[in-house]
């Protein structure tokens, strides 16, 4: 199947971005590596921007699909929660230029510090919330932490994690000893007494 030119600019922006840095990163090489004329990114896109935001926007929806299908595959709410940190932090592990847009470059667009409010990412905050509402409802999960306290507080742990591993050039952190960690500790703070882990 044949590129459309925003989406072979989409594409060589990941790689640009990745390699260079977003601040370092250039239109104009972008454009190269695209096939296209500079003037044709700008085109599709404001600036450099507007570029990361949408290409953070446009990649979510394959990763947001693929975490759905991730955690449709276990019945329960705790093997759902821990379906989602390990796929998470495997994502992580198997594209390392996405991780590097999602983790450190987009940290620094202006655009986004701002106060980008994408309804993708909020969409794939919800999944955690989904689960542990889920969890509340069969009483396995507690009922005194609000969902939307509890998909910030386990996002900002798989954040962590996925950031140190992202900036790491030794690639030494274990992602899948982290998302045992990672569950072992969420899990013990949020089930009900009980409730297996």
């Amino acid at each position: 199947m044949r590129l459309g030119k925003r989406e072979k600019i989409l594409k060589a922006a990941v790689k640009i971005f990745a390699r260079d840095g977003f601040f370092n990163a250039k239109v104009e090489e972008i454009a190269r590596l695209a096939g296209v004329a500079v003037g044709t990114t700008y085109l599709y896109f404001e600036n450099k921007d507007d570029l990361l935001i949408s290409i953070f926007e446009e990649e979510m929806l394959p990763i947001i699909n693929n975490m759905k299908r991730e955690i449709e595959r276990v019945p329960t709410p705790v093997e759902k929660l821990k379906a989602f940190i390990t796929h998470h932090l495997e994502m992580v592990k198997n594209k390392p230029d996405m991780a590097q847009l999602l983790e450190v470059e987009l940290r620094q667009s202006s655009k986004f510090i701002r106060g980008y409010t994408g309804t993708k990412f909020r969409e794939y905050l919800n999944l955690i919330s989904q689960i542990f509402e889920e969890g509340q409802q069969q009483g396995v999960f507690r009922h005194d932490i609000k969902p939307t306290i509890l998909k910030q507080v386990l996002f900002g742990a798989l954040d962590q994690i996925s950031t140190n591993y992202t900036l790491s050039r030794s690639k030494k952190i274990d992602l899948l000893e982290s998302a045992d960690q990672i569950s072992r500790i969420f899990l013990t703070g949020i089930s009900t007494p009980n409730q297996p882990r």
